[in-house]
């Protein structure tokens, strides 16, 4: 959102191997609740729209706690745009 679709994150994809051990290690981080979630001003290229709908944090939050893992946790804020 913040790059407004110029850069797409990847989905992570893990291949376990039964020879050797592997350590995974949990990190949760994020701002505040309240904090809105938008494309930078300063990678919008002149007059182009956005995206997505400008969102909070705990907005995103919500949303991503009620979906499966491979849902596009992005689309309930994405813009209709007409052409």
């Amino acid at each position: 959102v913040m790059t407004n679709g110029r850069f797409k994150s990847v989905k992570h994809r893990v291949v376990a191997n039964g020879t050797k051990s592997r350590v995974s290690m949990i990190y949760f981080g994020g701002p505040p609740l309240s904090e809105k979630i938008a494309p930078l001003p300063s990678l919008m290229q002149g007059e182009e729209d956005s995206l997505y709908k400008e969102f909070t944090w705990f907005e995103y939050k919500k949303s991503a706690f009620n979906s499966r893992l491979s849902d596009n946790r992005l689309g309930l804020f994405e813009k209709i745009i007409a052409s």
